[in-house]
């Protein structure tokens, strides 16, 4: 199952590598959607099931964010006051160890991410976010994920500079 799991980290590199070059946000949250899958996967292979729940739940915050763009509309703050609630919910559930809390910080943390509507705000949220993901990964044996982290953390900074920072010069 390790190297199975592993497999599934080297996806998620894949993704989360991709997500931060896009130009778009439907094309960031695409991508998002799919490095949250493989990281799901990868997660439950390793009986990590705190971040596999809160990926699940990223997956399904996701869709339903969509439904609102969809129709023009902004996310109600009640869903997001729901998102966060479920959030500490599923991490309480799931609970196993202190390092669990991470996922709980990193689930609330996407769902600020996922509501905003300018790119610069989505990739400055997700760095933060895949910091704290990278120290859970390492501690739950999740190593290319880790990885991955550790690049999509390179690649955000990258796509920082390229659209926020050499932008606004």
């Amino acid at each position: 199952m390790f190297v199975t799991a592993q497999i599934f980290g080297i996806l998620v590199i894949i993704a989360n590598v991709l997500a931060m070059q896009m130009k778009n946000k439907k094309q960031i949250i695409l991508m998002f959607i799919l490095a949250n899958l493989f990281s799901a996967i990868n997660f439950v292979l390793l009986q990590s099931y705190s971040g596999a729940t809160i990926c699940i739940f990223a997956i399904v915050q996701t869709f339903i964010n969509k439904f609102f763009e969809n129709k023009n509309k902004q996310v109600p703050k009640i869903v997001i006051a729901i998102y966060i609630i479920i959030s500490i919910i599923l991490g309480a559930i799931t609970f196993k160890a202190s390092i669990d809390i991470v996922p709980i910080i990193c689930s609330i943390l996407y769902t600020l991410t996922i509501i905003q509507d300018k790119e610069k705000n989505i990739r400055i949220i997700s760095l933060v976010n895949i910091l704290l993901w990278i120290l859970y990964d390492t501690v739950c044996q999740a190593y290319t994920a880790a990885i991955s982290d550790s690049l999509m953390t390179i690649s955000t900074i990258i796509g920082i500079y390229r659209f926020d920072y050499k932008k606004g010069k």
